[in-house]
Formats: C-alpha cells, structure tokens, sequence
C-alpha cells in the first residue's frame, strides 16, 4: 500500500510514501502521517491511498498520529480547490485551515560542553562557542541561525562537535495530544455480602444516585477522601475507566441577552417563508438579504438555523469579527442545544478548536459559530451556512493563503447542495452586482423593526471649522453641542475614528527629521498612554523621547489625531463623562473587549471612543447620537473600492445609533461634503450609492466587470527586489503577448507601504475577465522568477492594495 502526503513545506508538490504492513489497515484519507523528509522526519497530511507505485526506492512511513481522519474525500476537494484558486501549496493549505496543533518533526538540541582539550578553534568557531555559552542548557539548531545571525551553522556545528566542544541531540516537538478523564461506574454484583464502612456506603449511595461521574467531580461533589475510592476499587465494588475529554468553548456570555420573545413582522415572515422553501428543496440556493441597520436580520438567520436542525441538518453561521460572537452566542445559548454547538475563531484555544473539530467530524455538532475559518469545519449534512456582514473586508485572510470566506462560503454551499445566505446593510458592490444579474437571489428588508426611523445624518464641512490659533480642531461645534445634548439626557454616544494611537506623525520642528519605524515605510506613532512611539505594522516600539535623536533639540510637533488623542480631548470638554476607548491597544488582552461591551450594555459607559472595531453589528438601544471624527481617511485610500468601503464604514456606525426607543442622529466630519459616497450614506441610500459606483467600475474595467490576481514581491535586498521586479514586468508583458493581450498589466511599482518588517515591497497587477488566463499568467511568472532572494506571492481577488 502507497500514500500520497500533502507537507507544510512552500511546495506544490505531493510526496508518496510506502505503508508497513502493520500501519495498513489504520490508513485513511484524512489522518496525518509522521515521515522521513531528507534527513529528518515531519509531518503530513494524507491526501491520496493507492495499491501501486511506479516509483523505486520508496521510503516508508514512521507513525500515523491521528486515531481517526480529521476531513473527508469531500473536505479534501473543497481545501484541493482554495488551494489551486490562490495559488498556494496544499500541504501549506491544509496546516492552515485545519487545528491540529503545532507540527510533530525533528529538530537538532545543541548543548555546549566543558572544553577538556585545547584544540585551536578558528575565529568563527570561538565566537559561535561564546554565543553557545548563554544557553547552558542548549538552543535548538535554527535558532543559533535566528538569534545568533551567524552564517554556516550547521559547517561550524559539526566542525565543534567533532572538537567535543558540544553536544548533538535529535528531538522531536511535541504533538498537541487528546485530553481524558477518570470515570467512575459501580459493578452492582459486588456490592451484596460484601462487608462496607458507614464511608463506603455512602459513597456507593451517592454513585447510585448519580450514575457514572467523573473522578475529580465525585470527589469534589461528595466530600468524601480518595482512600475510600481506593479501597472500593481494590474490592472491585468500583471500576474506574479513562475516557476522552472534549475540551469546550465557554457559552458564558452577558451581552445582548433578549428575554422577550421576538415577533416577526409581516415582511420578516415572508422572507422566512421563502428562505424554507429553499432549504425544503436541498439544492444549492445563493441569496443576498439586503436589510437596513436594525432590520431584524439576525432573527430571520436563527430561524432558518432553527428549521435546519429540526430536520437533522447541520449549518454554519460566520460573523466577521471575534468581537460580535460573545453578542451571537448569547442569543444562541439557550436556544439551540449547547452540547451540539461548536465556536471556532483564533482567540480560542488552539487545543480547544482540536477538540470541537473532532467532535464536529464525528457528526456531534450541528451548528458551528464562528469567524472566517470556522468556514471549513467538517460538517456533516450541510444545509445552511449563513455570511453576516457579508461585505466585511475580514473575510479576506491578507497573509499566507489569501481566501476571502465570503466567496469560499459560496463555493462550499455549491458543493454540497446547500442554501447560503449572505447577509448585509451595504453589500459589497460584487455580491449586489450578483444579485441584479440574477445569479443570487434577491431578499430584501427596508425598513427598521417596528418602523423605527433611520438615524438622521448630518455632515460637517471641516474646513470651515477652525479655532483661534488658525488650526482645524478636533471636534467641530455642532458636535459637541450634540453630545452635550445626549449627556444631557441619559443616553450614550459613540466616536468613530479608524485611526489608534495618539497622533499621526511626529516631526522635529528644528530640523524636519521624521520619526520613521526602521524597519517600515511609516511614521512612529505616538501612544502617550505608555510613554511610547510604535509602528503600527511591525509592533518596533521605543520610549518617547524628549530631544530629536538627530539634532538633540526639543520642539518636536505631532500632527493629525489618533484615538487616544480624542480620548484626552474628550476628557478635557466632558470632565464628568464616563469615557471608554476600544481599539486593539485597550483590548489585547483576552476578554477585556468583551468587558468593555458589557459596561456598554450595562449604562456604565457614557462616550465610547473606538475604531473600525466598534461600527460592526453591535446593537445597543441606548445609543442616541454617533459621531464620524474623519470621513476622509478610508476616502483617500490608494484603492479602487475606497468610496465603497467608506460609504459601508460610514453606514455601518451611523446604524449603531437610535436601535432602541430613541431616535438617533449621526455626525459626520469630513473635508469632502460633495463626495458621493458620503452624500449616498446621508440619505440612507444604498441603491443610489450603488449605480453611481458601478459606471465608475465599468467605465475602469474594475471588478465586478474584471478579475485581478496581484503578485507581491519583497525582500531584504531592495537592489535585488527593483532588479526583479522589472525583469517579471517585461516577463509579464511579453507572455500577455502570447495571449493576445487578453490582460492588463498594471506595474510593477513599490507598494503604497514600500517597506514592512524589514522587507523592501513591489506588486504588480494582473487584470482581465478570464481568471483561468490570469491564473496562467501567474503561475509562468512565479516559476520562471530565479532570484532566491525575492519572494513573490499571489494574491487572488484581492482586497488590500497596501
């Protein structure tokens, strides 16, 4: 028997492995695999069983590590799928999309030793032995690389091993393994003629009552000793068992409980009635649910889940953010069965997600609520998978394997005969487009629950705000005076600003040096909070400084506003007001995101200041007045769909506001008040924004009505980087020749961010309507691309032009 194994190596290709006979009858598809690869061992996933083999001299398997496959033959198609669509090695896809823990493989220990000769070691040795020196207890091979920056390790490793200067040891890491748990039962036959103690009786009593228990919870629940346990178990009265444990999610979560019961209205009624007879069908249905902010959209999307379990079905329903799934699983708990319930996101465990994944493939789990990899969970029987906030630029993943969940959502309903339901206020301009060529279908909800009115938005024209110094300020009149009103009045108010930190830039006033990260194209940002400058894109941080490091003078400015600056601000005008930020600075650590909107919910909470985190989803009654501190930051982005994520962004906030019995009103800030997409957001019109911005696309040949593949190139060497860049721009054109110039190819220039974490950054864009082609394109360019010191990546469809 011969296998096929996919490994997490940066290849396409597919490795085959002979099975020993005593490992034959434990393979499948789906497990992984511990193989020899050159001169260590990794692991694999197995993807391919086969009788036969052409090939000679085939190495055999070491170890199959999983009990029970962790996907199917049809999991496997859909994960062979995103892998060829984005262009990325199948091995790399499957550690990716599948929690299955840090990879089991060989690595070398090197630990110095006393030297007991006084053989001459060369200069690089010495040095080598003196970094060694600082880890008595030893450092793994790469790292001596990693941390030390010498150059050939592995030449000067031997070469002091065989000096007795050190020692080598061949380890392997650790595999996230299976958790179990001691049961206790009773073997009733026993217990009769047998002699007890008052202790022991009870103890049999309280089994008796309760059946079989855990260990540790018979011990906790019944206060009785593990000696008498002991003595039970020795007279065979007691038997204890292992079990596996399946570690869990927590359900615990305060925010947004509703206690009353939802009623649906007429409109809400008919859009259900039509999503049953979709899912009464069991074939593949895409819909597009078009609902203004507090449309009751969420309901609809639980009773259909509702009617799918009924009928012994199984669903997906994916939120964008981490964020808005402690307020989801409130509304679910409760309501669907919690032991049939899996939350997958990337703030969860990782073991945790290995546990509920299992269980999932097993068929105990019906439902999977989660962020954008929850999307590839191994259900079985699926009927629904529901894509809330369908327009959220976080389904696209921007790193490693570039997928958009959204579009894969799609995909993966299509394959197994599914409804799929993406849901939004402002769909994305792709997903409409869909909708009106027929290709989803159309459901649509226009007005609020109840009938409640849309918030009433009034945009500010900034550049006639100005204060006595001549500068613009912060907050314009008309926004102040509004969250005076609300104070006023009990209600809370939210301040959207998508920029953390507290200013900009900083710039010596003396002699115009720039505080620049040394590692990225951007400006320091200035966090006064923590006494900090940091880049906001490699996480380099210093302490501020009070002199410019250039000319030692101290008249450093800071220019433009961060939201730590609006908190101060804030603070200064409204001195009683109980002020909260949310960004990713207050929030890193675990559950304080979660804290912040239970305090939100609670009234506890006056001025919420936050960024793109808090427009999503969120639904607070007491939410009156929403302020928008600058329009124009998502405006200016250097990309085609800015107008689109701007009027998405700013619909989205404003629909936080008036959701309860009060009305809302939003304000807008911006230096652009004739921009359209903005005037659109004002009146609530999504349809207008929507035909504007399409005769924009089509008349640029801009997706929807092209596709586009961007080839990412970086490296530490910028020389290297320029020089191959050009030469696969003259590559491109020349094979786009070949093809009757069937695409656009835009570039290569430097990135808009020219350098991140070290490495120097072009792309170049591949446009045109026939992806197939594109792909072509693509692939021909990577392959023939020689220069080791670039490394180029694809991104399919992408959403980010950074």
């Amino acid at each position: 028997m011969f296998i096929d194994i996919a490994l997490n190596i940066p290849s396409d290709r597919i490795f085959t492995y002979e099975v020993p006979a005593n490992l034959q009858q434990d393979v499948k598809i789906g497990q992984r695999a511990f193989v020899p690869f050159g001169n260590k061992k990794r692991t694999g996933f197995i993807v391919g069983i086969k009788k036969s083999c052409d090939f000679k001299n085939i190495k055999s398997i070491t170890e199959i590590l999983d009990d029970e496959p962790l996907f199917s033959k049809s999991d496997l198609d859909f994960y062979q799928w995103i892998a060829n669509y984005f262009m990325y090695p199948l091995g790399k896809t499957l550690a990716e999309l599948i929690p299955s823990g840090s990879e089991k493989k060989d690595f070398l220990w090197i630990t110095p030793l006393l030297r007991t000769n006084e053989r001459t070691l060369s200069a690089a040795q010495e040095k080598m032995l003196s970094f060694l020196q600082l880890y008595p207890q030893g450092i793994t091979l790469s790292n001596i690389a990693k941390i030390g920056g010498f150059k050939n390790v592995t030449s000067t490793v031997k070469k002091l091993h065989l000096a007795g200067a050190l020692q080598i040891e061949k380890k392997q890491t650790k595999q996230l393994s299976l958790q179990s748990e001691t049961f206790v039962t009773l073997d009733e036959n026993k217990i009769s003629g047998t002699k007890l103690t008052d202790k022991q009786k009870k103890l049999i009593e309280y089994i008796q009552n309760t059946g079989e228990i855990s260990l540790n919870n018979l011990i906790y629940k019944s206060n009785i000793s593990g000696s008498v346990i002991k003595r039970l178990q020795g007279k065979g009265i007691i038997n204890l068992t292992d079990k596996e444990k399946t570690r869990t999610a927590s359900f615990d979560s305060k925010i947004g409980q509703n206690k009353n019961k939802i009623v649906l209205n007429k409109r809400q009624e008919q859009i259900l009635k039509e999503i049953y007879s979709y899912l009464g069908e069991n074939v593949f249905v895409p819909i597009l649910l078009h609902g203004v902010t507090g449309s009751g959209k969420t309901e609809i999307y639980l009773k259909a889940i509702e009617k799918v379990l009924k009928n012994n079905g199984s669903a997906i329903y994916l939120v964008p953010e981490i964020a808005l799934t402690p307020q989801l699983i409130s509304r679910v708990a409760g309501r669907f069965d919690e032991q049939q319930i899996a939350v997958l996101h990337s703030g969860i465990a990782e073991s945790v997600r290995y546990d509920q994944w299992r269980q999932i493939k097993r068929g105990r789990i019906n439902l999977v609520i989660g962020t954008r990899s929850a999307l590839f969970a191994p259900l079985q029987n699926l009927n629904l998978i529901i894509v809330d906030e369908e327009h959220d630029s976080s389904y696209k993943q921007d790193e490693r394997l570039c997928y958009n969940a959204r579009d894969m959502a799609i995909l993966k309903a299509k394959m197994s005969d599914a409804v799929v339901i993406t849901g939004s206020a402002t769909p994305s301009v792709h997903t409409y487009f869909n909708a009106q060529i027929k290709k989803y279908q159309y459901l649509e909800l226009p007005e609020r629950v109840d009938k409640k009115p849309m918030p009433i938005v009034e945009i500010i024209d900034m550049k006639t705000q100005k204060e006595k110094s001549g500068k613009v300020p912060i907050l314009s009149d008309t926004l102040i005076e509004a969250i005076k009103e609300t104070l006023g009045k009990k209600e809370q108010v939210l301040l959207f600003l998508n920029k953390r930190g507290f200013d900009t830039f900083l710039v010596c006033a003396d002699c115009g040096y720039n505080f620049r990260c040394p590692n990225c194209t951007v400006s320091l940002k200035n966090h006064a909070a923590e006494g900090l400058v940091k880049c906001h894109y490699c996480d380099y941080s210093v302490k501020s400084l009070p002199l410019c490091p250039s000319c030692k003078n101290s008249r450093i400015l800071s220019y433009g506003t961060g939201t730590q600056k609006l908190e101060k601000e804030i603070e200064n005008i409204f001195p009683q007001a109980r002020i909260q930020r949310m960004d990713s600075d207050t929030t890193s650590k675990k559950g304080t995101q979660e804290k912040i909107l239970q305090e939100l919910e609670q009234r506890k909470i006056d001025i919420l200041i936050g960024t793109q985190m808090i427009t999503k989803g969120h639904d607070f009654p007491f939410i009156t007045l929403v302020g928008v501190i600058s329009a124009d930051t998502s405006l200016n982005m250097p990309d085609f769909r800015a107008a689109e994520k701007t009027f998405q962004l700013i619909t989205q906030v404003a629909g936080r506001s008036g959701r309860g019995d009060a009305p809302g009103k939003v304000i807008i800030q911006t230096f652009n008040p004739q921009n359209y997409a903005l005037k659109h957001a004002q009146d609530h019109d999504y349809k207008a924004f929507y035909e504007e911005e399409i005769e924009l696309r089509k008349a640029l040949r801009y997706p929807p009505f092209s596709r586009i593949i961007n080839l990412r190139m970086s490296s530490i060497k910028k020389d290297s980087l320029m020089e191959e860049a050009h030469k696969l721009g003259r590559l491109a054109k020349k094979i786009n020749v070949q093809y009757g110039n069937a695409a656009d190819i835009i570039g290569p220039a430097e990135s808009p961010l020219g350098k991140i974490r070290g490495r120097f950054r072009y792309q170049m864009l591949i446009k045109g309507k026939d992806i197939k082609l594109l792909h072509r394109i693509a692939w021909e360019l990577i392959h023939k691309s020689s220069n080791s010191n670039v490394k180029i990546t694809a991104d399919v469809d992408p959403e980010n032009f950074m």
